[in-house]
Formats: C-alpha cells, structure tokens, sequence
C-alpha cells in the first residue's frame, strides 16, 4: 500500500492548529505518517502537537526561524520518503474526502503529478465567506500543460493546501522560490513545467483560512512583494506555456492588461486610508503596462464595477475588503 505523508509547517499559530489537526484525523483515508516542523514558534504548538488525542504526529523543530518559504522548503526534503505528499499550512483545512478523492485521482499517473481541489475561503472563526463555484460534473480531469500554466500566469492560482504530490520516491522537480506573496503561483507551475502530469478534481475539498497569519496579509503593505513581484511571477510563467512565437507576444500583451486591472483594485483598497502608497501603486501599474495597456486595465474595472453594481452584487474591490475583514462576511 502506498504511503502518504501530511506535512505541516508552522508558525506561532497554536490558535489555529487544533482544528487542522482534527481535519486530518477526520479524513476518510487519514495520512499514513504526520510531521509538523515548527519554525521557533514561542506558542504552545509543541504541547499541541504532543497532546493530540487520535494522532501520532512527529514534531521537528528547525533551531532557527527560517522564514515562510525557507520552511516550506525544509518540507519538501521529505518528498523522496514518501509515495504521496501533502503541505498543509498550519491554519488551512482539508475536508474528510480530500485524501482519498486525491488518491483515487492519482493512482494510475505515471511519474511524479499533482491532483488539486477547489477551495471555499473561511474566516478566523471558520465560517464559510466566499465559496468556490459548485461543479455538476466532479469527475477528475487532466488538465492540459497550456491550460494549466497559462492559468498560473494570470495568478489564477490553486492553494497549496488543496494539493497532493505523487512523488515517485523522489524530490519533486523544484522548490519554492523568492516570491513571497506568489510563491505557490511559480512552485505549481514550475512543477508542471517540469513534467508533473496535473489532475483537477472540481470539488471544495479545502478550507482557506484568510487571516493575519498568512503571506498574503503579511505582503500587504510591501510594494515589492504586493505589486512588483506579481508582475515578475506572471512573466516567468508566461514563457514556460508551450505557445508559438506570434502567440506569445498576444499573451504578454493580455498579461500586462490583467495586471493592469489587478493593480487597479489594490490601488482602491489603499487609496482612502493611504493615498500615499496608493500612489506608489499606480505608478507600478503605469510602469509596467504603459499608457495604453494601463489605461485599458483601469476601463476594465471599471465597467465590471458598473455591471456588477447594475446586477446588485458587490464590486471587486467591496469583496476584496469584506474578505479582508475576517470577522465580516
């Protein structure tokens, strides 16, 4: 039988750990073997990890704090001991069926792959506040090279946690690179790119936890990791999509449009409380776009602002704050 192997990285987030611990108790096919490496968490993780009522976890603690990404490397080193890996962060939930839908989904693979699920966003408290869209056919599907890059370029990224690993007993193809607020975006792609076979499974099978503690709100406020680097990351996917040469300046024009309109949204979310950093925002977005194609981003928003509002429903940047909040709805 096939070994599976749950890994937890971790940070000061004993508030969160109980309850992703159950989750991977209450799997319908639980984890043949669980590490959590704490990253010199000053918490009570240690004793939580030890207490655990219904599982044998193994606790590693690195004898420095290594940083997010140096830590989630430090997971990836177990890859080659196990038949099956799985990154869960310390305060994202995986529902009862995850493993063995994922299992299933990778049986038959040949070679390293990954089988991804879909995944609802839940607040601090664990309530359900965006839900990904509900599919009729949940059939598992292999999901096209191009197809699937080309939708990590746009940033249109899978979670992490919402991931299994078919490792061959081997280190999965690459690592986690200096991309702080997009690490995942670059690490999935990168692996696809270098020959992991992709398999989506169009079911909400993961709980994303949005809460002070992760990356996302941590980069806030750092233009080079909340804006910059996104750009960076969108370029260095694009050119792994197997496309033809007239084809490829078409997608790069298309990107610096989607980044355009991505950057516009977070130039609203700062521009009331700091008009200051907003402004830094939007010069990014005009230095990287230009006039035409940076214009043309904040037209975008703007109409799907307008249809949205004519249609009753909340703008972007209204859901994008609302979700920031986590004890809003």
């Amino acid at each position: 039988m096939p070994e599976v192997l749950t890994v937890i990285p971790t940070y000061n987030a004993s508030h969160f750990l109980p309850a992703t611990l159950d989750c991977i108790a209450a799997q319908t096919r639980r984890p043949d073997r669980i590490v959590v490496i704490d990253n010199g968490s000053t918490d009570s993780t240690p004793e939580l990890v030890r207490s655990h009522p219904s599982l044998r976890i193994e606790f590693l603690q690195n004898p420095t704090n290594i940083g997010v990404l140096g830590n989630l490397n430090r997971c990836l080193e177990l890859a080659a001991e196990t038949d099956y890996l799985h990154l869960l962060m310390a305060d994202d939930l995986v529902r009862p069926h995850f493993m063995a839908r994922g299992l299933d989904a990778l049986k038959d693979e040949p070679g390293q792959a990954l089988a991804y699920v879909f995944d609802d966003k839940i607040n601090q408290h664990g309530k359900v506040v965006l839900e990904a869209p509900r599919q009729t056919d949940t059939r598992a599907r292999h999901v096209p090279l191009a197809e699937f890059i080309g939708r990590q370029a746009t940033l249109e990224t899978i979670l992490l946690p919402g991931v299994l690993f078919r490792t061959d007993r081997r280190k999965l193809p690459t690592t986690f690179r200096n991309f702080p607020q997009v690490a995942d975006c670059v690490f999935l792609a990168e692996c696809a790119h270098l020959g992991c076979s992709v398999v989506e499974i169009p079911e909400a099978l993961c709980e994303y936890r949005l809460s002070e503690i992760n990356a996302s709100s941590r980069h806030r406020a750092q233009i080079e990791s909340f804006v910059r680097d996104e750009w960076r990351a969108m370029e260095m996917i694009s050119a792994w999509i197997p496309q033809p040469g007239w084809r490829r300046a078409v997608n790069r024009a298309w990107l610096r449009l989607r980044f355009a309109a991505r950057t516009e949204v977070k130039r609203q979310l700062f521009a009331a409380a700091q008009p200051a950093y907003a402004a830094e925002v939007d010069a990014v977005r005009r230095e990287v776009a230009g006039p035409i194609l940076g214009a043309g981003g904040v037209a975008v928003v703007r109409a799907r602002d307008l249809i949205r509002r004519l249609r009753g429903q909340r703008t972007r940047l209204e859901e994008f704050q609302s979700l920031q909040d986590p004890g809003k709805r």
